[in-house]
């Protein structure tokens, strides 16, 4: 945050009386959007730093309301300038599922999890939200600029890229015929918050769509943040062939996505954290690619193109 913009979130909490001395950090993610922990009255509050003019306060509203109307645990919002980019709502607390999750954990965390899916698919008003169809081609072409091109410093000539458009259209087309649902479009061990009534506590929900209905099942059982046996997988998903290759089709392009804004957080936003993540993540692409024929044409320009090998080296 700019030293400007840190003063005016400064000013603007203390007119909503709140001890300006009490203000922290309490986290940044993956996008442009920081988050603060601040006090009043011995009570502390979230607070939300949105720049207005590289993010969407209106989107975060809306999903926040829908969420809170299906009586899924979201943060109650308090005070918003929508000039400004700030907000103010609950705070949830620092204790996130990734930091709890393990062999003991799993089960029982999972199901709150699992169960908090489900209600947003049966309860959310899913009006005024995007269709993910219209993203798949953009999310794609994260992977081979920043990825390919940036981080690995692949040259690609003309067929070569159509070439691999071409597959990656194959895995869109697939996954705009699967079912489709509300869709938080990032569900994961780092958005959930362990809490002590309606467990999980969900945020980082503002990008939700009309999309796949494996898709946030996906983002939580094959997490680019933790990894977990196949047979804790199969275990969990109803061992149904179609649904399973719904599942791992809307993995494949999440991955795909996923390992693309890796490399952008790094060259761009100067994230470098999120590269130790690649290696998990491109292990959850090679499985799905080595096990369907229909993918072996990016399978083998993969191969090709030596990505496992430079990833790991």
């Amino acid at each position: 945050m700019s030293s400007s913009r840190q003063s005016m979130l400064t000013s603007w909490l203390a007119s909503n009386s709140f001890d300006k001395d009490s203000i922290s950090v309490l986290s940044a993610d993956a996008s442009f959007r920081q988050y603060y922990r601040a006090t009043k009255s011995n009570i502390s509050y979230a607070v939300m730093d949105c720049p207005p003019e590289k993010e969407n306060l209106e989107s975060f509203l809306l999903i926040t309301e829908k969420l809170k109307n299906a009586k899924l645990n979201v943060p109650e919002i308090f005070e918003v300038d929508r000039e400004k980019g700030f907000l103010i709502m609950t705070d949830l607390g620092d204790n996130l599922y990734s930091k709890k999750l393990n062999d003991e954990t799993v089960y029982c965390l999972y199901t709150d999890a699992l169960e908090a899916i489900v209600k947003m698919q049966t309860k959310v008003d899913c009006s005024e939200l995007d269709d993910f169809d219209k993203y798949y081609e953009e999310e794609n072409n994260l992977f081979t600029d920043w990825f390919l091109k940036k981080h690995l410093k692949t040259e690609l000539d003309a067929t070569l890229e159509k070439e691999i458009t071409l597959e990656f259209n194959k895995i869109n087309s697939i996954i705009k015929s699967i079912p489709k649902t509300f869709v938080h479009r990032d569900y994961h061990s780092r958005n959930l918050l362990i809490t002590d009534t309606n467990n999980p506590g969900i945020i980082d929900y503002q990008d939700a769509v009309i999309g796949p209905v494996t898709y946030d099942l996906v983002s939580l059982l094959k997490d680019c943040y933790v990894s977990w046996n196949d047979r804790m997988k199969s275990s969990t998903i109803n061992n149904i062939s179609d649904f399973r290759y719904w599942f791992e089709i809307t993995g494949l392009q999440r991955h795909i996505k996923a390992i693309g804004i890796f490399s952008r957080l790094n060259y761009r936003d100067n994230k470098n954290s999120y590269l130790k993540d690649i290696p998990r993540t491109y292990t959850y692409i090679k499985k799905v690619l080595n096990k369907y024929e229909e993918l072996s044409g990016l399978n083998k320009i993969f191969s090709d193109l030596e990505v496992n090998n430079k990833i790991n080296t």
